[in-house]
C-alpha cells in the first residue's frame, strides 16, 4: 500500500493541475502558452503541476495587488460611522416609535393678545353668583 502512495499524489496533482490549467483563460495563462503548460503536467510528474501551481498563484498574487483601488482616506470605515448613511435612514423609521424632541415654548405675551385677559378675584367675593340667598 506504501509503494502506492507516491503514484497516487502525483496521479491527484497532475488532474488536478490540468483541470486547473484547462479552466484558466488563455490570457491568465503566465509565461507559457496553455499548451506546453498541459504538455508539462501531463509528461512531467510531480515537477510540472507544482510549478504550474506555483506560477498561477505568484500570477494571481501580482494581479490582486495592481487592481485592488487604494482605500480612500476621507470615508468612515464603517456604514454606522458615516453621517451621511445614517441621515438616510430616517426615511425608513416609524414615527410612532420615534422620539419627537419637545416643543420650544410659546412666548407669553402672544397668548395675551389672543385672548383677554381674566380679572383677579378678590378673596371676599365668590366665582358664584349671588341671587341675594345666604
Amino acid at each position: 500500500m506504501v509503494r502506492f502512495l507516491p503514484f497516487l499524489i502525483s496521479l491527484a496533482l497532475s488532474v488536478y493541475a490540468l483541470f486547473s490549467c484547462i479552466q484558466t483563460p488563455e490570457e491568465d495563462v503566465p509565461h507559457l502558452p496553455k499548451l506546453v503548460w498541459i504538455v508539462l503536467i501531463v509528461f512531467v510528474p510531480f515537477v510540472g503541476p507544482i510549478v504550474w501551481l506555483l506560477m498561477l498563484r505568484l500570477q494571481h498574487g501580482r494581479r490582486e495587488r495592481a487592481v485592488r483601488p487604494p482605500a480612500p482616506g476621507g470615508r468612515p470605515a464603517a456604514p454606522d460611522d458615516d453621517p451621511d448613511f445614517l441621515k438616510s435612514l430616517d426615511r425608513y423609521r416609524d414615527p410612532r416609535t420615534t422620539v419627537k424632541p419637545p416643543e420650544p415654548p410659546k412666548e407669553p405675551e402672544a397668548e395675551q393678545d389672543d385672548q383677554p385677559k381674566p380679572k383677579p378675584q378678590d378673596e371676599n367675593t365668590s366665582s358664584e353668583p349671588d341671587d341675594g340667598k345666604t
